[in-house]
């Protein structure tokens, strides 16, 4: 039935009223959303509007690939995002959100999910449905665990988990061996899987602020790594596997209040030499042998510049192994003091 002109215009003015009566946040919401209905376009940008929920006509855009809802105050992801099939990017960071919909498992066009800076305080198991993922950002959330099923995202190259809650990391993580940048840091870890030794494409590893004591010997085979940071955990010493890292170019050893010296492989790799020798001079820590006390810094220094024999065992025999290593290295190099 057509409409009368009055008709049409007293709908036209209650429409009116209504974007007016909106919130400045959901109006301006609405506007982009209303764009979106009218050209079919596959972005949409809804982020720092403040919105504390999604407005329902969103999930009408079928054709959406990229969706940002970045810097908002949602609580929570409706069920109705299962519609959105076609999307390949999603940000939900920076949100209070305390957990997904397993609705979301949905989505299995994704190639980046941005979750960072939530409230999360686990991952459903659906997250193994993303096969096609490259990108996960879940750092700065409260997760204690991460699920079995990760092990699925075979294609993902960089993983962020950094600053959560985690005490462990599950087996499976062995099977993301396309991954190129994992960070950990500033987590709970007093571990690490044997199975990260699978992880042969690492370039880069964050590993700080956890509570690491010691490295699996498996570490060794992650021959690709060019960052390594260790920094700030409780190790007290490395595997000597760590010396097969030859591409390392970046390390990070200080604050391992427990760590006297690094192993002699590590210190023979000519990249990292120089890292070696500044957790050298900035450690506090000192070695015991019968009953003398020695700053090792000062002990290699003053040993390097005398130029002093290093098999004199008469002089020498009271130091451990590993630092007569480090003397013999120093004697038969260029300076690096």
């Amino acid at each position: 039935m057509l409409r009368s002109p009055k008709t049409i215009f007293l709908s036209t003015q209650i429409s009116f009223i209504m974007d007016h009566t909106l919130p400045p946040n959901l109006s301006e919401a609405k506007k982009k959303i209303k764009v979106a209905q009218l050209s079919a376009p596959t972005y949409l940008d809804l982020s720092r509007l403040r919105l504390t929920s999604v407005p329902e006509e969103v999930w009408d855009l079928t054709n959406l690939a990229t969706l940002d809802l970045s810097n908002n105050q949602l609580s929570n992801v409706p069920s109705e995002i299962r519609g959105l099939t076609n999307l390949t990017y999603i940000d939900l960071s920076y949100n209070q959100l305390v957990h997904l919909p397993e609705e979301i498992g949905r989505l299995t066009n994704l190639t980046t999910l941005n979750i960072s800076n939530n409230q999360l305080v686990r991952l459903p198991s659906e997250i193994g449905n993303f096969i096609n993922l490259t990108f996960l950002y879940v750092d700065d959330n409260q997760l204690t665990s991460v699920p079995s099923e990760i092990g699925l995202l075979t294609n993902l190259k960089q993983f962020d988990l950094d600053k959560n809650q985690l005490v462990r990391l599950p087996s499976e993580i062995g099977f993301l061996t396309n991954l190129t940048t994992l960070n950990l840091y500033s987590n709970q870890l007093k571990s690490l899987p044997e199975e990260i030794r699978l992880l042969t494409n690492l370039t880069k590893l964050f590993l700080s602020s956890n509570q690491l004591r010691s490295l699996p010997s498996e570490i060794g085979f992650l021959t690709n790594l060019t960052t390594l940071n260790l920094f700030n955990n409780q190790l007290r010493s490395l595997p000597e596997e760590i010396g097969n890292l030859i591409n390392l170019t970046t390390l990070f050893l200080t604050n391992n209040p427990a760590l006297v010296y690094p192993p002699y492989s590590m210190i023979k790799s000519r990249n990292v030499a120089d890292e070696v020798l500044e957790f050298c001079k900035t450690q506090p820590n000192v070695f015991t042998r019968r009953g003398r006390r020695k700053n090792m810094w000062k002990t290699l220094q003053l040993m390097y510049i005398a130029q002093i024999d290093p098999h004199c065992n008469e002089t020498f025999g009271k130091l451990p192994t590993e630092v007569l290593n480090l003397i013999e290295y120093f004697a038969i190099s260029e300076p690096y003091i």
